[in-house]
């Protein structure tokens, strides 16, 4: 047994450090993604297999979704889906965290989409095997928090999202956007008529007024979603307002119809009140887009079902150099953080970003939920110190602070929290 254990720390190693998977330029972005659980994993690329599988997702239409002329497609990170999941399917990230909280550079070599013209280098963060709402947040705060970093003082962040539910509830919105579609071509405009016939999703990619007009009154596939859709997707937007981050649902928000499943997202810049253009035409740019892509393992290997979800964002390395010299600051994590109950896990993303801003790092697991299972997890960090956040925390907004050798309890005030912690690590 002892000899298997040894092994096993040697793979997570070897899987670890082979290859730098993070470019020059997103150390910021990777220092934070480590902050919330994220970790680089290295030998990620996309393989002749996984581009025959990728020919299994393809239909013989053009979708709305294979745009060329953007810097960020769906349709274009299919293939390192389809690489994540094969890694996975393989148990090449059994070594690591359970359930695999992953980041790299891209795009990976192999992406048979990557293009050297446009020099285009994006930063990565995939869950997989979790199925969880908190998942989704999770995604979805760190890369808020890493893009926050590299915008203007006249800008700020807006996530744009929406939900497509289960297999079943899209296929109930696809079936009545198609009779939708039959009644309303022949309003549509004339250099895309042809196309909404055929395929009339391409009307999510029309950005005429005639277009968004008919946008309104589309089916929307929020009305379709089943009970346990609803209730994930109602809990994502729990955890966003939670952390006060300004959202609005986008109902033309449907991602690829290849693979994303659930939560759409796509976090977008745009001008603070009063800094836009005088004619006041909002300038909107999208540096990150994100989904659910539970059917990949399903479809590609016709296996059981791996919910996954991830985010793909384009960093500004100019952006980066320009803002004043942040030191990196790497300590080992003394602290693991520990919540029971809805309540509390609502109000731990904040608690673990208060924390990330004083350079305090701390290990956690939110994606469990049993106090057995997070102690057995700090055991095995072999961490000094343990915050509790329960129920009877969230309602009296404070945490409690176990010293594991003394087993002495404290509580504080989460308002006092940084300035306890700083104190006691002198």
């Amino acid at each position: 047994m002892a000899e298997k254990k040894t092994k096993s720390k040697t793979d997570q190693k070897n899987i670890l450090t082979d290859k730098n998977p993070i470019f020059k330029g997103h150390e910021h972005a990777s220092h934070t993604a480590k902050h919330y659980g994220f970790h680089p994993f290295a030998g990620l690329q996309v393989e002749k297999q996984d581009l025959v599988k990728a020919k299994n997702f393809k239909d013989s239409k053009k979708t709305a979704f294979n745009d060329k002329d953007s810097l960020l497609s769906f349709d274009k990170l299919l293939e390192e889906k389809i690489a994540i999941m094969r890694m996975y399917v393989e148990k090449q990230m059994a070594d690591i965290h359970q359930p695999p909280m992953i980041s790299y550079s891209g795009p990976l070599t192999g992406n048979p989409h990557a293009s050297d013209k446009t020099k285009l280098k994006t930063f990565n963060l995939d869950i997989v095997a979790n199925p969880k709402s908190i998942a989704d947040a999770l995604v979805i705060e760190t890369a808020f928090v890493i893009l926050k970093e590299q915008i203007d003082a006249d800008s700020e962040l807006m996530i744009e999202i929406n939900s497509i539910g289960d297999k079943e509830s899209f296929q109930k919105f696809t079936k009545d956007l198609i009779v939708f579609s039959k009644k309303r071509a022949p309003d549509m405009p004339t250099s895309i008529r042809q196309a909404f016939k055929k395929d009339p999703f391409t009307l999510y990619s029309c950005k005429d007024e005639e277009c968004l007009a008919i946008q309104e009154e589309a089916p929307k596939p929020m009305s379709y979603l089943s009970e346990e859709s609803r209730d994930h997707f109602r809990e994502v937007l729990e955890y966003i307002e939670s952390l006060s981050i300004p959202y609005t649902i986008n109902h033309s928000l449907i991602g690829s119809r290849h693979y994303s499943s659930g939560t759409i997202f796509q976090i977008v810049k745009v001008p603070k009140a009063g800094k836009g253009p005088k004619d006041g035409k909002i300038k909107r740019e999208v540096l990150a887009i994100g989904e659910r892509y539970n059917n990949v393992s399903k479809k590609a290997w016709n296996k059981k079902e791996v919910p996954a979800v991830g985010v793909t964002m384009l960093i500004d390395e100019k952006a980066i150099k320009n803002l004043p010299p942040k030191k990196i600051i790497i300590e080992e994590a003394k602290f693991y953080f520990i919540q029971l109950g809805y309540d509390a896990k609502l109000k731990s993303l904040s608690i673990i970003e208060m924390l990330r801003v004083a350079n305090i790092p701390v290990h956690q697991s939110l994606s469990r939920d049993k106090i057995t299972s997070q102690l057995a997890a700090a055991e095995k960090l072999n961490v000094p110190y343990i915050i509790l956040l329960g129920q009877k925390e969230a309602i009296e907004n404070s945490v409690t602070i176990r010293h594991v050798q003394t087993r002495v309890q404290e509580t504080v005030k989460l308002h006092e929290l940084v300035d306890y912690i700083k104190k006691l690590l002198k």
